[in-house]
């Protein structure tokens, strides 16, 4: 009994604990609302602050930051040394507001700055400006990896911007376009894009290299590798206006958004090697300022793909479709003058003539010798041969579903028919059997033999008579010349005589 009533005790306990509302364990870090400032004295050391989830190792300078909330109204993040690199490390969801430059420093030299990496891709950073400055403003940024979302004002270094496998992504639409930090990335050096993802929506320019106070490097912008998605309301990346610069561009998939794509003013060139590019929404893609000398060098579009369509749609014979004139209407709309940056029209040129070729229907195969032989195998009367199934089977196995292509099938199949027609056997008529004679055929028989024996003994008689009739003439003659020897020549005439008009009456028998 007391065993029942501990079960019924716990049991109870259970179902009001299911009943309360679920109560997370994993308690968010505490926010923290002041200054992070690695400059100070205490920060020669390794710091550690748990229940803000950040730590600093003083040996390698670098902020671990792990699912941190940093609120510091008007007053900075996070403050770096200028004068040295600090790696910022980040795993989870960190988020960083203020209404002053997030991540701001303190000095200034050419080969330091800032380095962001994510522990994962879904690692995040996300920071955030509200008061139209800068997001962070350094002597270089490298956007190593993860993700880093930027929103308010621009990224700003005095040297260099990198992206290496990092996805970036700048929303600088809402700051203040008086101020000027409505830019996405502004480099008065260089801005280098080595892979990643980089994604920017401009107040006013989406990629800036100013050429202002950085003599080195003097290329202003490289992109090697990874996808853009560029928009900015005056122009989406703009190269130059101290220096002189230089812009390369041998790799990536690049969409330019804006009404001016890339705009060169105070430079030289913009050699573009290579890359995908995606301009339909830019009026201007390509763009030269006009007191400028500075030109586009643009490689070849690659024709590969559309070689091999031609060379595919030059090899089949016209005279074997239906209607021929698609393919041959995108074989003439070819055109051989297309750079790099207009792949995509190529690429459609290829498009057209593969789907023209797959939309080609053949002719129909040629079945008159097939209707020819058909015709005349059912023209037969099967009954006739002792063995009709070659030819049922033949023309059986006719298909009329074959095209030009399968001509030879359907000369085949009227060989076959042709072929068995020729092969056929008649049927032997029926023959008479001797043992076995019916009673009409007898009877036909009996009357002829009987005709054949009274026709026999009539001229049996008849010779007989007249052989009669010769002897007794004979004797006659004979008697009279042996009788009256004296009639001479008289009665030898006589008995001539005599002796013909017997032939006479024998003849007449005869016949």
């Amino acid at each position: 009994m007391k065993k029942t009533r501990i079960f019924s005790t716990m049991l109870a306990t259970v179902i009001c604990m299911a009943s309360l509302p679920a109560i997370n364990v994993f308690a968010a870090n505490q926010q923290r609302t002041t200054t992070l400032d690695l400059t100070t004295s205490e920060f020669q050391n390794d710091q550690k602050n748990e229940d803000e989830g950040w730590s600093w190792d003083a040996d390698t300078l670098t902020l671990t930051l792990d699912n941190v909330d940093f609120s510091t109204a008007k007053k900075s993040c996070v403050i770096v040394d200028g004068e040295k690199v600090t790696n910022i490390v980040f795993s989870g969801d960190n988020k960083m507001t203020s209404g002053t430059t997030v991540i701001s420093r303190k000095g200034s030299a050419k080969d330091t700055g800032v380095v962001l990496s994510g522990k994962t891709k879904d690692s995040v950073l996300n920071l955030e400006e509200t008061g139209n400055l800068p997001v962070m403003d350094q002597p270089n940024i490298t956007f190593e990896s993860g993700t880093v979302d930027i929103q308010g004002g621009a990224a700003i270094t005095l040297y260099t911007i990198k992206v290496m496998e990092a996805a970036v992504n700048i929303d600088t639409t809402m700051a203040d376009p008086e101020d000027g930090w409505n830019d996405g990335l502004y480099a008065n050096g260089s801005i280098e894009i080595y892979g990643g993802e980089v994604n920017v929506k401009a107040g006013r320019i989406g990629l800036f290299v100013v050429g202002i106070g950085a003599p080195e490097p003097k290329t202003g912008l490289i992109i090697e590798d990874g996808k853009l998605d560029i928009n900015g309301k005056l122009a989406d990346i703009y190269v130059g206006s101290g220096n002189t610069k230089n812009a390369v561009i041998s790799g990536g998939d690049i969409t330019l958004g804006g009404n001016i794509g890339i705009f060169l003013y105070d430079c030289e060139k913009c050699e573009i090697k290579g890359g995908t590019f995606h301009t339909d929404e830019c009026e201007k893609p390509f763009a030269v300022h006009r007191d400028s000398s500075a030109v586009f060098e643009y490689a070849k579009a690659d024709y590969t793909e559309l070689d091999k369509a031609e060379e595919t749609a030059k090899a089949l014979n016209k005279d074997n479709y239906v209607d021929f004139t698609a393919v041959e209407k995108a074989l003439e709309a070819i055109d051989r003058t297309k750079n790099l940056t207009q792949q995509s029209d190529v690429d459609k040129m290829a498009k057209d003539i593969n789907d023209a070729v797959e939309a080609l229907v053949y002719k129909d195969a040629d079945y008159t010798e097939v209707d020819k032989a058909e015709k005349a195998a059912k023209a037969l009367n099967k009954d006739d041969y002792e063995d009709f199934s070659a030819v049922e089977k033949a023309l059986a196995a006719i298909d009329r579903t074959k095209n030009i292509t399968e001509q030879a099938d359907v000369d085949a199949m009227a060989k076959a028919i042709n072929d068995a027609v020729a092969n056929l056997v008649k049927k032997t008529p029926a023959s008479s059997q001797p043992d076995s004679v019916s009673s009409s055929d007898a009877s036909s028989d009996t009357s002829s033999s009987a005709s054949d024996s009274s026709s026999s003994d009539s001229k049996a008689t008849d010779s007989k008579a007249t052989d009669s009739k010769s002897d007794s003439s004979s004797k006659a003659a004979s008697n009279a010349s042996n009788t009256n020897p004296s009639t001479g020549v008289a009665g030898g005439a006589f008995a001539l005589a005599l002796l013909s008009g017997a032939a006479v009456v024998m003849a007449k028998k005869k016949k």
